[in-house]
């Protein structure tokens, strides 16, 4: 079988006008990574060919009935264009040859088309190409880095971190970072020494990060345990540093918070749970626990700003402010001494001050921010982390539906940021509402269900008769993503249920944020809101999370909202993190379960927080496990 080389021919005058410049690539040295690896090279090829004089070759070759030479001079230009990253040309080149390869070098090809990214390839299918059998090791060493790098994409660090080290040419440290990403609930040991000490050591650090005798404990295990792993020898620095931290044994801790005014029932709720995790504190001294001896608030609603920097000279410890005026206030006058856990997040700029003022001096010249940590509710993480979880679970096309109001449109703005980041998709369909007409019809419009209608009515009139019909919607549109409050969204559902055609066998999920419900749910709102996922934090969706905290808070608030809940387990989660923040800050991915979610310290020295999901079915809200 021979290729046609008349046809071949025009491909590749149009990539030599393309390649300006190519002819000197095979001089350049690859761009490397921590995945890369060496490139396969074949011995009957010579490597100072440039990429039109190997096509030039594969021609020869041709016309000399020559196709297993061919071939490899064909394979030998992909790699080079591979190598340039001129993806174009790759997929130019292989195109006509894939059924006249062998399977070695159907293996060698699928590689590089994996590589490079295929506009036609998903990630599923890009991971098929990369199980082509082969018994070169160097190709299975670049697929394993290959497929490493696509589950990376995916978030699947657990996969990442098997195929980095399954094809024995991996950076140490970049895997234990990796392994940090993996979920608590697939730290589980496969039988592969090399790999399990990753798994291991990962969950020794989860389970005990916060306690430095068990730690230094299961340490010591784990070296006997895995005598030979290179974690061995090269004990992470983390773990290093938190076997060095010193504990503090005083601390004044001291509480700001808008105790009167426009916000005064949202901070009662807040002092409430820093209370209640004080007291509960007491008795529970242990690993990095910080011993207060002294807890006092002050409402910065009735203080002067002088009088307000005066009330903290003393504290070792500062919670709060709440608002941001009074958070860039006071962040001046903290002393390298101090630590700070601000209760809202200020813009990057806003953490260096520009006042010309002494304290600014002072500040900008004894501070270096690692004292400064923030922890807010922020509506865009929920954002955020609804368009992580729908990228992981491979949705291609949502409709975006937001209320009008700030929040919801704060929340949409983020959602698409990220979304577009990940999917490195242009735009995204979106819609907003003044009412509920408008809404129907944007939801209808977007699914093409105006459209279906147009055409049945085209054909009544054409056939002069009524006829029996459904109407259809556009079959790329495979979830929804749904930003606004329970009243809101108990109407948008029904509508997007009712714009699905009667045809199509599969649900549309609809994603939704914690704002999206209530916690005290009708018969009426289960029925409205069914299938709708949403995530939210523990305090309000695991009734088995701290039995007797909450059964005293539901004493004490039996008439508390869904937004009271949450600002209570706020404080609470504030109090307790004061004592684990220099771990946190320490270890990458370590997360502390609070009520408010698994919270962890990213490099902005903002908290961040992993809700856990549910569903809301005809009849209760269903916690959901992770995938």
């Amino acid at each position: 079988m021979t290729i046609n080389f008349s046809l071949f021919n025009c491909r590749r005058m149009a990539l030599l006008a393309l390649l300006v410049g190519l002819g000197a690539c095979s001089a350049t040295t690859p761009k490397s990574t921590h995945t890369s690896a060496p490139i396969v090279n074949t011995p009957a090829v010579a490597l100072t060919l440039t990429f039109p004089q190997l096509l030039d070759q594969a021609e020869l070759a041709e016309n000399n009935d020559q196709a297993l030479r061919r071939n490899q001079y064909l394979l030998q230009a992909a790699e080079l264009a591979n190598t340039a990253q001129q993806c174009q040309h790759v997929h130019s080149v292989l195109a006509p040859i894939y059924p006249l390869l062998d399977s070695e070098q159907l293996a060698q090809a699928k590689l590089y088309r994996a590589q490079c990214v295929h506009p036609n390839d998903t990630y599923q299918t890009r991971l098929t190409l990369l199980e082509a059998p082969t018994s070169s090791s160097l190709i299975q060493q670049q697929q394993w880095h290959a497929k490493a790098v696509i589950y990376e994409a995916l978030f699947d660090a657990r996969n990442a971190v098997n195929a980095h080290v399954t094809s024995q040419d991996y950076d140490i440290n970049y895997v234990w970072r990796l392994a940090q990403k993996i979920p608590g609930e697939q730290l589980q040991l496969i039988g592969n020494s090399e790999i399990d000490g990753f798994i291991r050591l990962t969950k020794i650090l989860r389970e005990h990060a916060l306690n430095q005798y068990e730690l230094a404990s299961q340490l010591t295990q784990f070296q006997y345990q895995f005598p030979n792993h290179p974690l061995v020898k090269h004990l992470p620095s983390e773990i290093i540093g938190l076997l060095q931290i010193r504990n503090n044994t005083a601390q004044r801790v001291a509480v700001l918070l808008p105790l009167t005014g426009r916000l005064a029932a949202q901070a009662q709720q807040i002092k409430q749970g820093v209370v209640a995790a004080y007291l509960a504190s007491q008795s529970q001294q242990q690993g990095y626990e910080q011993m207060i001896e002294s807890l006092y608030f002050v409402d910065t609603n009735t203080q002067t700003d002088e009088a307000l920097i005066a009330a903290i000279a003393e504290a070792d410890l500062i919670i709060g402010p709440l608002l941001k005026p009074k958070l860039e206030l006071i962040l001046p006058h903290i002393k390298p001494n101090q630590q700070l856990l601000g209760l809202n997040r200020l813009d990057t700029d806003s953490l260096v001050p520009q006042l010309d003022t002494p304290a600014s001096t002072e500040f900008l010249a004894n501070t270096s921010l690692s004292n400064h940590t923030f922890f807010a509710l922020s509506p865009e993480d929920e954002a955020e982390q609804i368009a992580e979880l729908m990228f992981t679970q491979q949705y291609q096309q949502p409709i975006l539906i937001h209320a009008p109001d700030r929040t919801a449109t704060r929340m949409a703005e983020a959602f698409t940021a990220r979304w577009q980041a990940l999917t490195q998709h242009t735009s995204t369909i979106t819609l907003s509402f003044s009412d509920n007409k408008s809404m129907r019809k944007a939801i209808g419009d977007a699914l093409g269900v105006q459209q279906s209608r147009d055409r049945i009515s085209i054909l009544e009139r054409y056939l002069g008769q009524e006829m029996f019909s459904v109407t259809r919607n556009r079959k790329d549109i495979d979830a929804f993503v749904v930003f606004a409050n329970a009243k809101q969204t108990e109407l948008i559902n029904p509508m997007i249920e009712a714009s699905i055609s009667t045809f199509s066998d599969e649900i549309q999920p609809v994603f939704a944020s914690s704002r999206s419900y209530n916690h005290k749910l009708n018969k009426n709102s289960l029925r409205d809101l069914q299938n709708v996922i949403f995530i939210d934090m523990p305090w309000l969706l695991d009734d088995t999370l701290n039995v007797e905290l909450l059964a005293q808070y539901e004493t004490v608030f039996s008439e508390a909202s869904t937004a009271q809940k949450r600002l209570f387990a706020f404080g609470y989660d504030a109090l307790n993190l004061i004592g684990k923040i220099q771990p946190l800050q320490k270890v990458q991915g370590l997360l502390l379960p609070g009520l408010t979610g698994s919270l962890a310290i990213n490099d902005k020295n903002q908290v961040t927080r992993t809700l856990p999901r549910a569903k809301i079915t005809t009849r209760q809200i269903e916690r959901l496990t992770s995938e």
